[in-house]
């Protein structure tokens, strides 16, 4: 009795029966779709992400290798400007003792004009 009486509940109920498994599946469909739409955008968010991590990083590369370039150009500079004081160094060296070889000269020259 009990199950004659869920059948006719089911068979009276057909066409609501029917219309909740319609929009079951529909959900189903629906949310598929959603997620396969999600799944796109975050792929396509990921590789414009790694776009921009490539050039980012190509950016940095170019600046440290501007960087390094004045670094060495301004460590040849200075390495020249080194030796470069360092040979005035030298030639006012060299200029002292001609200084003092004429000063020896002249007192020589006074006292030879003085015997």
């Amino acid at each position: 009795m009990e199950l004659t009486a869920l059948f006719e509940q089911v068979l009276g109920h057909s066409p609501f029966i029917g219309f909740l498994l319609y929009q079951y599946w529909q959900q189903r469909k629906d949310m598929k779709e959603m997620q396969d739409r999600y799944e796109a955008l975050r792929k396509e968010s990921k590789e414009e992400e790694e776009k921009l991590r490539e050039r980012y990083q190509k950016v940095i590369e170019d600046y440290t290798k501007d960087r390094q370039n004045l670094v060495d150009s301004l460590e040849k500079r200075i390495l020249s400007l080194e030796k470069s004081i360092r040979k005035i160094f030298s030639i006012l060296e060299e200029l002292k003792v001609l200084k003092s070889t004429v000063k020896e000269l002249e007192i020589e020259k006074r006292v030879r004009e003085l015997q």
